[in-house]
């Protein structure tokens, strides 16, 4: 529900401007770069359905203001609106390849009918956010998974691109509040430099640096097969790896791994990234591993037992690892939102094998440790209301119990579970827990790789030091 709150009165004098009953979507309101209008924003993992109404609208009369649908919603049509010169600028994939463009309609006709093309991505592009200035709009792309940054000229339609200081970077819109205003910050995120923040005239076209903290690294690395490395992917909900900096890559880079992001659209994807770093030469199975959080931590998992030979060590933090429980669940939370990404099983029993074919939970294969390679594996889960810690430890018990001839022969190195009780779903609350996480990470990852034969090191103690219950003797935390 969306409500009018005047500032200064009771609550119970607010009134209702808007209610959603479909329990898929989300809303949110929002407001236009120029302060006009008020928009109400109603959006699904597939479809967009945005209401405007007057920012000057006087609710203290008692009446309901006049809203104006843009665009009615329709599966698979996702749209996005701002405000300039009477002009309403729309950023959509209303078009037969759903790529995103830039379309204008005229406020007081903003039927989808009238909408005119003002920007289309490019073969090889993708647009993926505008922001709205008195005289210039910014246009953010990637092109070839690189990004790019336009900046259209309202008066001339000229555009032109900002030269960025870097070309393997994340760039991100910084909180450019001010409407009249030719000059705008964004954020630059690589691997080896902390987020540096840049500021651009976009009549003068002048970059001016604001924060920049560089990180030398080194260079030295062969193509001997040998070198350990860590991949990473989400590969869910359309959202990218991007290339950005993360403090707990580097005592890793520092001792001579490699960082792989794999932009992934199948399971089989990522295998077939891994399977190239193998023969490039850039590592080996006894020395790759792979990591992932919640959506990225059932890829880990379907990875994993897709291809036990191909990965030493992984780490999968509050996977979702059980997708058939879940999706079969409409009261758990999210589980009506998220059937467009994952399926629904109950729709048919071709969805219900469809999605049990990829499942982590349900295709945990016995033949698992036939490779002696793959071992390693800790899971890490909390408090968290999107992925429930019963999917790790269920998980883990049927993983332990098919492998319970090699988990008791090694020395039970197989599988290292983590419960958390502090962490939600997007971490610690504290940087000194955050510290301490990744430094467990890390320690485990060189463990795996670089004592081989041997059971991985965890939180600065190896295999040997770990009971019976998979608590480290002496103190905490529980692993």
């Amino acid at each position: 529900q969306v409500w009018a709150h005047k500032v200064g009165t009771p609550q119970e004098d607010d009134i209702l401007v808007f209610q959603e009953d479909d329990d898929s979507i989300f809303v949110d309101v929002g407001s236009t770069k120029d302060q006009k209008f008020v928009t109400i924003n109603g959006n699904s993992l597939s479809s967009s359905e945005v209401r405007i109404l007057d920012a000057s609208h006087d609710f203290s009369k008692g009446a309901l203001p006049e809203m104006t649908v843009i665009a009615p919603r329709e599966e698979g049509v996702e749209y996005y609106v701002d405000h300039h010169d009477d002009h309403y600028y729309i950023l959509t994939n209303a078009n037969p390849k759903k790529n995103f463009r830039v379309m204008r309609a005229n406020r007081n006709n903003p039927n989808r009918d009238s909408w005119v093309e003002l920007m289309e991505a490019k073969d090889g592009e993708k647009i993926e956010d505008v922001d709205i200035f008195k005289n210039f709009m910014v246009i953010y792309a990637k092109r070839d998974a690189l990004p790019v940054v336009s900046c259209y000229h309202f008066e001339t339609g000229a555009v032109h691109e900002v030269p960025l200081p870097e070309q393997f970077c994340t760039i991100g819109a910084g909180v450019n509040l001010e409407y009249e205003t030719d000059s705008f910050q964004f954020t630059l995120n690589s691997p080896y430099a902390h987020e540096a923040t840049y500021e651009y005239d976009m009549a003068s076209r002048v970059m001016t640096a604001l924060r920049v903290h560089p990180i030398h690294r080194k260079k030295n690395m062969q193509l001997n097969g040998r070198n350990p490395t860590l991949m990473r992917s989400y590969g869910a909900y359309g959202v990218p790896t991007d290339i950005d900096f993360r403090v707990e890559h580097f005592p890793l880079l520092e001792r001579g791994w490699i960082i792989a992001l794999a932009h992934r659209n199948t399971f089989t994807d990522f295998i077939n990234v891994a399977e190239h770093l193998v023969e490039a030469g850039y590592t080996n199975p006894r020395r790759l591993t792979a990591s992932g959080v919640s959506a990225g931590g059932l890829l880990m998992g379907a990875v994993c037992n897709m291809r036990p030979d191909l990965f030493r060590a992984m780490i999968m933090s509050v996977p979702f690892l059980d997708p058939m429980t879940t999706m079969l669940d409409p009261e758990i939370p999210l589980t009506k939102v998220e059937y467009l990404e994952w399926g629904n099983p109950a729709e048919s029993e071709q969805m219900y094998d469809y999605m049990a074919s990829y499942a982590p939970y349900d295709t945990i294969p016995d033949y698992f440790f036939n490779s002696n390679n793959n071992k390693n594996k800790a899971l890490k889960d909390g408090r968290d209301q999107r992925v429930d810690y019963s999917q790790s430890t269920k998980f883990v018990a049927r993983l332990r119990s098919r492998l319970a001839p090699w988990y008791g022969a090694e020395g039970k190195e197989a599988c290292v579970l983590m419960i958390d009780e502090n962490r939600g779903h997007f971490g610690n609350g504290t940087q000194e827990d955050r510290v301490k996480n990744w430094a467990r990470e890390v320690v485990f990852l060189l463990g795996s790789v670089q004592m081989e034969g041997s059971g991985p090191t965890m939180g600065g103690v190896n295999q040997e030091q770990f009971g019976e219950e998979g608590g480290v003797r002496g103190g905490e935390p529980k692993l």
